[in-house]
């Protein structure tokens, strides 16, 4: 019941989260505005003409359903919760028939042939009908043309072609299909008035706005003249190197002296037309300029860099943040570009860019000039690329920076600096402890060594939407006490994987395998001899019954304990010094036992010779599958002080099989440069398939000296 109860919380949430993101589809019509006609295309008497309005053409790429948006490129998307309710193919004719009958046109104006034969035939072929869609520009764009033709025959007498765009003031589909509507009927009246102008004054009446004669009814002329510069806007991109979004700005011009700017990577929306650029750090004659720009209607003018991104971190000897000014000179000339103190990325700050010329450049810190000779580096930017300059600071006893320890491109810098998602890290931690006291025996003490090593792996890609974190830890330690040799006292491998995909904000589904094993074989000890006989899972015996001080209970990699999993993931916290996450899903859990035994609780038993014997089973393998869910979380406090969580429940289907649990807590405080306190406190109830039925605590506390590897 228990289990059923948590599943069924589990699909409540998973759904109630769902349910708040459900996108809704809408659909988009094109009708008839009627206060949109114009009275000077209105006539009292109709032409004497039968006229068949054909069914509009539009090509497969623009004939369906969903809305087509463009990328100002070549590339095209079809959105498909935002449709035409309409078909284009029968609605566009239909409302030319609608304009033309108010305007009183023609005698007869058809869309089915039906009694009549027309006089003259209306054709309308769409070309182009769009949203264009940038990070900063909206434009609903449609290209259409117009025909009016005698019936039997192509050649045209009035035609009418249009290639509009018109920027959006609110960015969505609403304001596109009204646009899109109100362009159409705007077309169709010019269309329109060029028919009224043929009819009225004949095919000597020139049907363009250039040299039309002046008996031409004005009113007619003006309709004409009101098409717009439909040259269109295209956009500019000056690409971020870096692929951050904290590049500078940089300023455009245009023929006439103009300055707009924008920020290094977006997209700037520019009309038609030639242009300058600005951009780069430092003073103003420091600045990098590019001429004769060509900006094209519907496209993307990506501009070639030609310069270098340099970032600069600076960190102590630990490799926490430590907050020291630097400034940036030109190596030839010794000219400053000005000075700063690195971003404390933990917080949230984000780092600064300098964008520079190709060639050498030296930093100094603590305020030190150009001519120093200590606390400085030099650093090479190349044309089109990124460099993550890492200055390693000396600390007093106070852990305050003091003198430069080191500098250059590191190896995760330049790893970071290119694949910006990937961090990367590595560790040994080394823990010793030494006891001696002679509270037993004056003149004999006791004296207890203990060693202990751990290397630590991290691999994290953070980018959105898809998040993978690998963690794995190898414990090994031994120990030592008087009379006794040196002894395995811990020996571990943890590997864990989690991958999770957030389909909305803060919401996603997760994937994890986690492997949890041991290198040697483990023995248990006991300061008596004694005897043990060993028992397969259905009670058969296993060799003779032996007598020892100690007993081989597990081989090496055995058992290997398999966790895998899929569900939902939500992010509760998402802080720069605060993360938690709540997981729940299917899961599966293996134990794969070989020459693994436990120790029979229900005590000892007398062989024929009325010897006793202590009772060790092997652990058959396993395989269940439930339901988990996690709780995962990791926290920086204050006074140098993180805590890491992770809460993992287990809810098996089969109801032979008890739940487990499992939470693991980590303290860790730092007190010198590569000294800290570490104290984990573990929490287990791993069921009868390990051999442990019950709750399990581990503490451990100890003073661990950390060595980084990356």
């Amino acid at each position: 019941m228990k289990r059923i109860i948590v599943l069924s919380l589990s699909i409540i949430f998973l759904f109630g989260c769902m349910a708040r993101n459900v996108i809704p589809r809408n659909y988009y019509i094109l009708e008839y505005y009627s206060h949109s006609e114009k009275d000077e295309l209105k006539l009292n008497e109709p032409f004497n003409q039968s006229v068949y309005i054909e069914d509009t053409k539009v090509p497969k790429t623009y004939n369906r359903k969903q809305i087509v948006v463009r990328h100002f490129g070549p590339r095209i998307t079809y959105s498909d919760n935002n449709l035409w309710g309409v078909k284009l193919t029968k609605i566009i004719p239909n409302l030319l028939k609608k304009r033309l009958d108010s305007y009183n046109m023609f005698k007869n104006t058809q869309r089915e042939l039906f009694s009549s034969t027309p006089d003259y035939i209306i054709d309308t072929s769409i070309n182009n009908i769009e949203l264009y869609i940038s990070e900063t520009l909206y434009q609903a764009r449609l290209n259409i043309d117009f025909i009016y033709r005698k019936k039997d025959t192509e050649k045209s007498l009035v035609t009418h072609s249009a290639n509009i765009e018109k920027v959006l003031l609110k960015q969505d589909f609403d304001t596109f299909a009204q646009t899109i509507n109100e362009i159409l009927l705007d077309e169709i009246d010019k269309f329109s008035a060029k028919i009224n102008i043929l009819n009225t004054y004949g095919q000597q009446a020139p049907l363009t706005q250039e040299n039309i004669p002046l008996e031409i009814d004005p009113l007619l002329v003006k309709i004409l003249d009101s098409e717009e510069d439909n040259s269109g806007k295209g956009l500019l991109l000056v690409p971020a190197i870096t692929g951050t979004e904290n590049e500078p700005y940089y300023k455009v011009y245009d023929k006439y002296g103009y300055e707009r700017s924008a920020k290094i990577g977006e997209d700037l929306p520019l009309m038609e037309g030639t242009y300058s650029i600005e951009y780069g750090s430092g003073n103003q004659d420091q600045k990098m300029i590019q001429k004769n720009i060509e900006i094209h209607p519907r496209y993307k003018t990506i501009v070639e860099p030609d310069w270098g991104c340099l970032i600069v971190e600076i960190i102590d000897e630990r490799r926490n943040f430590a907050k020291v000014i630097y400034e940036i000179f030109g190596l030839e000339d010794g000219e400053s570009f000005g000075n700063e103190f690195p971003a404390e990325v933990e917080l949230g700050e984000q780092e600064r860019v300098w964008v520079l010329k190709p060639g050498y450049y030296k930093i100094t810190i603590n305020n030190e000039p150009f001519n120093t000779y200590t606390d400085f580096t030099t650093v090479l930017i190349e044309e089109g690329r990124v460099q993550k300059m890492t200055i390693v600071m000396e600390t007093d006893e106070d852990g305050n920076p003091t003198n430069m320890a080191g500098a250059g491109i590191l190896e995760e810098s330049f790893f970071a600096a290119s694949l910006e998602p990937f961090k990367l890290s590595s560790a040994i931690h080394i823990n010793g402890n030494f006891n001696s006291d002679n509270k037993l025996n004056e003149n004999d003490p006791e004296v207890t060594i203990t060693m202990n090593s751990q290397l630590e792996n991290y691999l994290i890609y953070d980018c959105d939407p898809i998040y993978y974190n690998m963690k794995s830890i190898i414990d090994l330690g031994v120990s030592k006490m008087t009379d006794e040799d040196f002894r395995l006292a811990s020996d571990e491998f943890d590997l864990k994987n989690t991958g999770i995909y957030y389909f909305v904000k803060d919401l996603g589904f997760y994937g994890r395998f986690d492997v949890n094993s041991h290198f040697f074989d483990e023995t248990q000890y006991c300061s008596e001899k004694f005897y043990y006989q060993k028992f397969e899972e259905n009670g058969i015996t296993i060799g003779d019954s032996i007598l020892s001080d100690e007993i081989k209970i597990r081989s090496s990699f055995f058992p290997i304990e398999l966790k895998e999993g899929i569900g939902i993931n939500y992010r509760i916290l998402n802080l720069p010094r605060a993360d938690l996450s709540f997981r729940s899903g299917f899961g599966i859990r293996q134990f794969f036992n070989r020459d693994v035994f436990v120790y029979d609780p229900s005590g000892t038993f007398v062989d024929h010779n009325n010897i006793e014997h202590r009772k060790y089973f092997e652990l058959a393998s396993t395989n269940t599958t439930g339901t988990e869910l996690s709780l995962v979380g990791n926290f920086q406090l204050p006074f140098n002080l993180t805590y890491a969580s992770d809460a993992d429940f287990y809810f098996p289907f089969n109801k032979n099989d008890k739940y487990t649990f499992e939470w693991e807590n980590s303290f860790n405080l730092n007190l010198l440069k590569h000294i800290s306190l570490d104290y984990k406190f573990n929490l287990k109830k791993l069921g009868k398939d390990s051999g442990i039925d019950y709750f399990v605590r581990e503490h451990s506390l100890f003073l661990r000296v950390t060595y980084f590897l990356r």
